[in-house]
């Protein structure tokens, strides 16, 4: 794959960046990820938008601007020929001289090949886990996964497929998702202190559009066991559903009937933007 580093076009072997940098000193830096439907890229607006709010959070000056970003990411499905795209979008938080404080950045935009995840996970649904986390900085999509790595071994071991950040009370978000939960036939998804999804803002529309009740609110441990459904959201997760948490069933263990009526919705979107 070509990627895009500090200006250049470069064979992805190649790319190197000081291992003074922040990013490694301190996983300190940001990104932002998206991909193609049909090599066209999804939700791009919304992904580059999010991308400049983290990089505020993180008090970093943009390497390049909106519209510089924009044409990098055509530029980049042009020269990557073949199948669809994942693009994931970095500024990590420069060399430090002094070990801590941010300097001029590295600036990359990488592409590589968007892989489906299995048909089962979206025909029988997932389990997940719950794992005790907040994020620090809501706002940023920072570099800084290392909750998320110790959580997702700690899934795996589980075979889960995700784990859901949760703390003594309150149901936060997933590792790399957002969480939704159906209680009598109205949706539910915690909207504080998490890391607002450009798919979960879309699912949100889409419910609207399809006349189900949504509440963006505050959801409870304890409320698991009331959960009818649940699903996740992400741009290479999709809609995701859960029939699993820990160890308590949701629903009768089968993606519920307003998860599979999004994620109908959402294919058609998706199939309409590809086209």
């Amino acid at each position: 794959m070509k990627i895009f580093l500090n200006n250049k076009w470069i064979d992805e072997r190649l790319a190197k960046i000081s291992i003074y940098d922040l990013s490694i000193l301190r996983g300190f830096g940001v990104f932002d990820f998206l991909r193609t439907y049909n090599r066209k890229p999804f939700l791009l607006e919304e992904h580059i938008n999010r991308f400049f709010r983290s990089l505020k959070t993180l008090q970093l000056k943009p390497a390049y601007n909106k519209n510089k970003i924009k044409e990098i990411i055509y530029q980049g499905i042009d020269l990557n020929k073949g199948s669809d795209l994942n693009i994931r979008i970095i500024q990590t938080g420069g060399v430090a001289e002094d070990g801590i404080t941010p300097s001029q950045p590295n600036f990359a935009i990488l592409f590589t090949k968007a892989i489906s995840y299995p048909k089962t996970y979206y025909t029988k649904g997932i389990k997940i886990i719950t794992t005790p986390y907040a994020r620090i900085f809501p706002s940023a999509k920072t570099l800084n996964y290392t909750a998320g790595v110790l959580a997702l071994l700690k899934a795996k071991r589980q075979n889960a497929v995700e784990a859901l950040y949760v703390d003594d009370k309150y149901i936060y978000e997933c590792i790399t998702s957002n969480f939704f939960a159906v209680i009598k036939e109205k949706i539910y998804t915690p909207k504080d202190k998490i890391l607002i999804g450009t798919v979960r803002n879309l699912v949100i529309k889409l419910a609207k559009k399809l006349n189900l009740p949504i509440i963006e609110t505050k959801l409870k441990i304890n409320q698991i066991k009331n959960f009818d459904e649940a699903f996740i959201t992400a741009s290479n997760k999709e809609i995701m559903p859960v029939v699993q948490i820990n160890n308590l069933v949701i629903g009768d263990k089968q993606p519920g009937p307003i998860t599979r009526k999004l994620l109908l919705e959402y294919k058609i979107l998706t199939n309409q933007k590809a086209n």
